[in-house]
């Protein structure tokens, strides 16, 4: 009896270690998210904001435990906001295979490029560029979007051109997909509510730095076609330099902008010129002045509160999105449970529904992923050097 009661003993004993091993083992092995963002160069500074935001949010995830026992961990490629780099960062990511999905770039030009090496590698790849023309029609499995669509920003535009009465815009225009494809549905949308639309035959480049010569081609356009209001179909930087230019020329017209300028370093940039510039924005910019029945306003004040006490800056538009997709992710992984490979993660975030980020409400789905509405915008005014709610209440 001795002898049976030692033997089970050591046979309990063994099995206990080997399930300790296991479990331990589990524990340490990660979830690996690649990270290909521009983190030098132009640009790179509002890149930084989005990389703050989700290593904050990753170590928020594993301090409640991972994913089913598995921690996440982010490996971060930098970029340089080129495009070679960052087609080369994304075949690396893809041929790493615990590598399960890859969040960026920011740029356009780059983000053409990957989500191409998306589609052909099979694995996720989650972008911070709104959907546009070019990628509506080529109908992406793999690629996923983290910001409102074109259609969705320039029609928000128009409302905010038809809310002041405007008749006459004339739309000035970066030189990438996304900004032809906010240009072009301002002028579809526009002409619908019966206003006079010129898209501008000058364009820019994101990295210049002065559209002084393209606003002095402008002038006689302004003065002959009677322009009530400039829109301006540009990331946040450029928008500000583009301020700051008419500014100096004298141009006094109101001016509409894209979401991008809810990037935190855009009224740095354009300073007192940015005073009075209208834009929708994702709700992060403006976390205590949303409705108190709004679903997001507790998700989006204890982020920019985390933010503020680990970075000492504020949430902006950018941040929000790593939060985002920190927790897009997260929520799939774990409803992957432990049959984690890169094909089921897709399929799990395309059954995302009803997650409230900091964006808005995502509801993503094999036919749609932009997983965002209309409604997921708020209104918002540059004034004093802040962001400033603004409403309108014949717009819903």
């Amino acid at each position: 009896m001795k002898k049976i009661l030692k033997c089970f003993t050591i046979i309990f004993s063994v099995s206990l270690l080997l399930l300790f091993s296991f479990n331990l083992y589990a524990a340490e092995k990660p979830y690996k998210i690649g990270v290909n963002l521009g983190l030098t160069g132009f640009l790179s500074e509002i890149n930084q904001y989005i990389k703050k935001a989700m290593v904050m949010e990753v170590e928020r995830v594993n301090k409640m435990g991972g994913i089913n026992g598995h921690p996440m961990e982010l490996i971060f490629l930098d970029n340089g906001l080129d495009v070679s780099r960052g087609a080369a960062n994304m075949m690396k990511f893809s041929r790493n295979p615990e590598v399960l999905a890859v969040v960026g770039p920011l740029f356009d030009a780059i983000q053409m490029a990957t989500r191409s090496i998306s589609e052909k590698q099979k694995i996720v790849s989650i972008v911070f560029c709104p959907s546009n023309p070019i990628v509506r029609k080529a109908k992406y499995k793999w690629s996923f979007n983290i910001a409102q669509s074109d259609i969705l920003v320039a029609s928000k535009m128009v409302d905010l051109a038809k809310a002041h009465g405007y008749k006459n815009l004339l739309v000035f225009r970066a030189e990438n997909p996304i900004a032809l494809g906010i240009a072009q549905q301002i002028k579809n949308v526009g002409q619908k509510e019966n206003m006079h639309v010129i898209i501008a035959p000058q364009t820019h480049k994101s990295t210049d730095i002065d559209m002084t010569p393209q606003l002095i081609q402008m002038k006689p356009v302004i003065k002959k076609e009677k322009v009530d209001v400039m829109m301006l179909s540009t990331e946040g930087p450029p928008g500000a330099v583009i301020c700051k230019n008419m500014k100096a020329l004298g141009i006094k017209l109101p001016r509409i902008g894209t979401h991008a300028f809810g990037f935190a370093p855009t009224i740095s940039i354009g300073g007192e010129a940015m005073e009075g510039v209208e834009f929708p924005a994702g709700k992060t910019i403006v976390p205590y002045q949303l409705d108190k029945d709004d679903p997001a306003r507790e998700v989006i004040q204890a982020f920019d509160k985390r933010m503020k006490a680990r970075y000492g800056i504020g949430a902006d538009q950018l941040s929000g999105h790593g939060y985002d997709i920190v927790w897009i992710l997260a929520n799939a992984l774990k409803r992957c449970k432990n049959n984690v490979n890169r094909k089921r993660l897709r399929d799990e975030i395309e059954n995302t529904k009803g997650f409230v980020g900091c964006t808005g409400i995502y509801n993503y789905s094999p036919d749609d992923h932009d997983g965002l509405s209309k409604t997921d915008f708020v209104f918002v005014r540059i004034e004093n050097g802040k962001y400033k709610r603004i409403k309108f209440p014949e717009l819903k």
